[in-house]
C-alpha cells in the first residue's frame, strides 16, 4: 500500500505528552572556563562549593523533562549540571524518531515499536493517546499483514483490552469477537490461543453486565481447556478464576469463594507460593470472603497478599498498590481508621507516582481515602481529598461527565456535613 493511500491515517499519532515514570540522566559537570589568564602570585584558599541553584527547568514535549543547575566550583569556575528526565514512552518516541527517519514510516519495525509505544503510553496514563497509537498499529497490521495474523489480532486485542479499561466495553466487545472469530477460524475451536480469546470474551461481556452470557463463555472455555491441557494446567486454572469472576459478579458469592479457594489451593501446590495466579487468587478470595462478613480473616488474608505482592511484584507495582487500597477498604469496615488510611494512602501516592493525579485509578483511591475520612467524622480531610477528586475528574472527563457529577454530589455532602 502506498502512502496516499495510507494518507488518512495519519503518520505520527504520537504527540501528547507522557506522564510516566522518568529515567533520569544527568551530563558531566560542564566547567565554564574564565576569560581572563591565571593571576599571578600565591593561589588563595579553595572555598567551600555554592550549593545548587536552578537555571532553567521546563517540560521536553512528548518525552520528559530537563532541569538546569549551576553552582561555583572550588577553583571559582562556575559548573552546570544539565539533568534530562525522560519517560520510558519518552524514550521510545526518540527511537522512532530515527528508525522513521532512516526506513519510513511504515517499516514493520516502525511499527512494532510504535505498538511498544502505545503500551507504555497507556501505562503512564496517557490512554487518549494510547488508544490513537494502538489505531494506526492496527490498521498498518490489517493492511500489510491481514486481518488474520497473529500481529495484527495481538494489536486489536491490545486496542480491546485498553477500550474495557477505558469505560468503552461495547467497542471492546467487538474487537474482541472478531479476534475470536479469527482464532476459531485459522486455529480451530481448541487452540490455547482461540481458548485464550474466548475468555477474553467472557470478561468483556461480563462487563456489559450480561451475566448470563458471560458464565456459558466462562464454562465452555473452562470445559475446553480441561479437555485439552487437563485439570492442572495453569491455563485451566485461569479458566477457573474467571468463572469464579463471573459467578461473583452474579451474585453467587459462595460457589465463587469456593471456587477461588480451590484455585488457590491448586496454584499454591502446583505454581508456588510466589506464583502471580496464586497471589490472584488470595486477592480475590479475600475480597469474596468480605463480602460475605468476614471482615477480619479478609483482612488477614489481604495483608499477606500485600507482602506477597511486594515480594512477587515490587512495593510500586500497580497490583501491589490495588492490594493496599482493597486491604484499606476491609481495615476501615473493621473500624481501623488510621491503618486504612495508611493503606489508602500508599495506593494513592504510589499511583501518582506512577502515572500522575489524575490517573483514573488515583482518583478511585482518593475517593475511598475521602469517604474513610468522611465515615470517621475526619470531614476537613475529607473535604480536602473530594476537592482533589472533582479537580482531577474535571481535567480527566470534563466538567458534564456523569463521573465528574459524582464527584461534586460527594464533594457538596461533606461540607454540608461540615456545616
Amino acid at each position: 500500500m502506498s502512502d496516499t493511500d495510507r494518507a488518512g491515517w495519519g503518520r505520527w499519532p504520537f504527540r501528547r505528552r507522557g506522564r510516566g515514570a522518568h529515567s533520569e540522566t544527568e551530563s558531566p559537570a560542564v566547567r565554564t572556563q574564565p576569560s581572563s589568564g591565571p593571576v599571578p602570585g600565591p593561589s588563595p584558599a579553595p572555598p567551600s562549593p555554592s550549593p545548587d541553584r536552578t537555571a532553567a527547568e521546563g517540560e521536553l514535549e512528548g518525552l520528559g523533562s530537563y532541569r538546569i543547575t549551576h553552582h561555583e566550583g572550588e577553583d571559582g569556575i562556575p559548573v552546570m549540571n544539565v539533568k534530562l528526565s525522560l519517560t520510558p514512552s519518552g524514550m521510545t518516541r526518540m527511537r522512532l524518531g530515527h528508525l522513521a527517519t532512516e526506513h519510513g514510516p511504515h517499516h514493520p519495525e516502525v511499527v512494532r515499536l510504535s505498538f511498544e509505544l502505545a503500551e507504555q503510553l497507556r501505562q503512564e496514563g496517557e490512554f487518549e493517546e494510547s488508544e490513537e497509537v494502538f489505531r494506526w498499529v492496527l490498521a498498518e497490521r490489517r493492511a500489510d499483514l491481514g486481518p488474520a495474523h497473529s500481529d495484527t489480532l495481538a494489536a486489536e486485542a491490545a486496542l480491546a483490552s485498553l477500550l474495557r479499561d477505558r469505560g468503552r466495553p461495547e467497542d471492546a466487545e467487538r474487537l474482541r469477537r472478531s479476534v475470536f472469530a479469527q482464532r476459531e477460524a485459522t486455529l480451530g475451536p481448541d487452540h490455547p490461543d482461540t481458548l485464550t480469546a474466548l475468555g477474553d470474551l467472557a470478561l468483556v461481556v461480563l462487563a456489559l453486565g450480561r451475566h448470563e452470557e458471560a458464565e456459558r463463555l466462562a464454562r465452555t472455555a473452562l470445559e475446553r481447556r480441561t479437555r485439552v491441557l487437563g485439570p492442572e494446567h495453569e491455563d485451566t486454572l485461569g479458566s477457573r478464576n474467571t468463572l469464579a469472576g463471573v459467578l461473583r459478579a452474579r451474585g453467587t458469592l459462595q460457589e465463587a469463594g469456593a471456587l477461588y479457594l480451590s484455585v488457590l489451593r491448586d496454584a499454591e501446590r502446583l505454581l508456588g507460593r510466589n506464583s502471580e495466579l496464586t497471589l490472584t487468587a488470595r486477592i480475590n478470595h479475600a475480597a469474596v470472603q468480605h463480602h460475605l462478613g468476614h471482615v477480619a480473616e479478609a483482612a488477614r488474608s489481604m495483608r499477606d497478599a500485600v507482602r506477597q505482592s511486594v515480594k512477587i511484584k515490587g512495593a510500586g507495582h500497580p497490583d501491589t498498590l490495588s492490594a493496599h487500597a482493597t486491604l484499606g477498604a476491609m481495615l476501615q469496615a473493621l473500624g481501623k481508621v488510621d491503618e486504612a488510611a495508611a493503606e489508602l494512602r500508599a495506593a494513592v501516592v504510589g499511583m501518582e507516582r506512577l502515572h500522575g493525579p489524575d490517573h483514573p485509578d488515583v482518583l478511585k483511591y482518593r475517593t475511598s481515602l475521602a469517604a474513610t475520612f468522611f465515615n470517621a467524622g475526619r470531614h476537613a480531610q475529607a473535604e480536602e481529598e473530594c476537592r482533589l477528586v472533582v479537580a482531577g475528574y474535571e481535567r480527566l472527563y470534563g466538567t458534564a461527565d456523569p463521573r465528574t457529577a459524582q464527584a461534586r454530589e460527594n464533594l457538596r455532602m461533606v461540607r454540608a456535613a461540615r456545616g
